[in-house]
């Protein structure tokens, strides 16, 4: 049944409630809530439909269900390793090389590309064990919340491993499903990966902000403020070694790649190229076997090294996995949503009023502003992936029937949209995690990084989004936007400005 623009008011719901709300999950069970009554035309029946029909089908899905496994996996693993005192041993291991403010800051940036597998974990390990040194040389804490902020979500988001990836690749498959493409979602996520210019730029940006010791904005005046004190409940954790968190680490990378090798290989047949073999390859089915390993490794260590005895590593491994647990939720409540959508045929509805007003080549820059304005408002990049990308990938493919590159491009913009809208956003999780992890007062941490956040995301629509609309190979637009960065940051930064303590 064709419902017109009423196919687009539960996504329009979950938008407006969200801002009000400011509570991601009761707006999304909201706006399935509406769905099922527009598709049923009365209440009662409405109700049960998006119970039992939507909401049960989007946890029956064995995809989602390994999904959900393996967010729930790597959780634990997070719990065990920092339990342990391994992460955090790690992070000083590094530290110890800080001997100047400068180095302080780079070594921020490096531990949190190291700590890529969760955001919420970067945030607070990254920003807890970094603060000290902070102090010691008389920097801001709100420097080391920008560091922590704009390397936590965006390296979550890249890494090809991590608590990010499997919803990513989930809600790239529900596009890829709507749009009727019969596509392997990770490898065409692998290939979209590079269109993601606002993550990646802004791992560069921070790597330019501490290489060159220039700030801008209201950062230049911030060198030295004390920290806030924390109200989380620190547990005491141990004294394992900093090679307990790597080698997990390395595992989870590494058998998920041999998986993604051994079922993809035998399909793809002998001389396959990579991404053919990713394509006939069990991704999901490979990141769960890796995080199987990693867990009992991450277990392992704990124990034999003393870092914790095993009842202590298995009450930290449940304590991880449900701290996951409104991740779990936003997850169902996402694919939910997405596939209440498709059934009032919102993105073909989508489609049909957009294909002849909007041109192809402008698609990728509009989802990425698009994006990151509702990820601004709701606080949440899941909740944008999951309302933008059932709608965004069968438009894209609409709009350019041969395939082509701009697919990937609209898809990369979605998840590079949302991370840029929660990176500005003061109600998102990061941010005051970020906040909170490294003692900086959340609206002075808001404050003085969105001048750089800002930055990135113009650099990424003028050299990125734009180019990518008219075909320009995404590789040259990166280089092209380190370059650039580099030089505002060179031109229009400046030195800190000293003030009175």
């Amino acid at each position: 049944m064709d419902h017109g623009f009423l196919s687009l008011v539960p996504a329009l719901v979950a938008i407006g409630l969200a801002v009000v709300s400011r509570n991601v999950v009761l707006s999304l069970f909201t706006a399935i809530a509406v769905a099922g009554v527009i598709h049923a035309r009365a209440l009662g029946a409405g109700l049960l439909h998006a119970v039992d029909d939507t909401m049960v089908g989007a946890i029956a899905d064995a995809d989602h269900a390994r999904t959900l496994l393996f967010t729930v996996l790597i959780g634990g693993m997070v719990g065990v390793i920092g339990r342990s005192g391994a992460t955090r041993a790690l992070v000083a291991v590094l530290a110890r090389r800080a001997k100047s403010p400068r180095s302080v800051q780079v070594l921020s940036w490096l531990s949190g590309l190291v700590v890529f597998f969760d955001d919420y974990a970067n945030c607070m390990i990254v920003g807890s064990a970094m603060g000290p040194l902070y102090d010691e040389h008389r920097l801001s804490r709100d420097k080391l919340a920008y560091i922590v902020d704009s390397t936590a979500a965006p390296v979550a988001s890249l890494a090809l491993v991590s608590t990010w990836v499997g919803f990513e690749v989930s809600v790239v498959e529900e596009g890829l499903k709507v749009a009727g493409q019969d596509i392997e979602p990770y490898a065409f996520f692998l290939q979209g990966w590079p269109y993601r210019f606002y993550p990646i730029l802004a791992l560069v940006l921070v790597g330019w902000v501490t290489t060159l010791g220039r700030d801008i904005g209201p950062m230049q005046r911030e060198t030295f403020t004390e920290a806030v004190k924390s109200t989380g409940d620190e547990r005491e954790e141990g004294g394992a070694p900093w090679w307990a968190a790597v080698i997990p680490v390395v595992l989870l990378v590494g058998v998920t790649l041999f998986e993604l090798w051994r079922t993809g290989a035998p399909e793809a047949g002998p001389n396959a190229r990579l991404y053919e073999v990713l394509a006939n390859a069990d991704g999901y089915g490979a990141i769960v076997h890796g995080s199987l390993v990693a867990l009992a490794a991450a277990m392992i260590a704990s124990v034999a090294t003393r870092g914790a005895d095993f009842a202590e590593s298995f009450e930290a491994m449940l304590g991880g996995m449900k701290l996951m647990l409104e991740a779990l939720v936003i997850l169902i409540l996402a694919w939910a949503l997405s596939s209440a959508m498709k059934e009032l045929h919102a993105p073909q509805y989508l489609v049909t009023v957009m294909q002849n007003a909007l041109p192809a080549v402008l698609l990728p820059t509009v989802v990425f502003v698009v994006g990151a304005a509702i990820s601004f408002a709701v606080g949440s990049s899941y909740t944008t992936m999951g309302i933008m990308m059932p709608m965004v990938v069968p438009l894209a493919f609409e709009l350019a029937p041969d395939g082509g590159l701009i697919p990937l491009a609209a898809s990369g913009s979605v998840l590079a949209g949302a991370c840029f809208g929660d990176h500005c956003s003061p109600i998102s999780d990061t941010t005051v995690l970020s906040s909170i992890g490294s003692g900086s007062p959340l609206l002075s941490h808001v404050r003085t990084q969105l001048p750089y956040a800002l930055l990135a995301g113009a650099v990424s629509i003028l050299i990125g989004t734009l180019p990518a609309g008219f075909g320009v190979n995404p590789w040259v637009s990166l280089v092209l936007g380190v370059v650039v960065l580099g030089a505002v940051m060179r031109v229009v930064g400046k030195p800190p400005i000293p003030v009175e303590d």
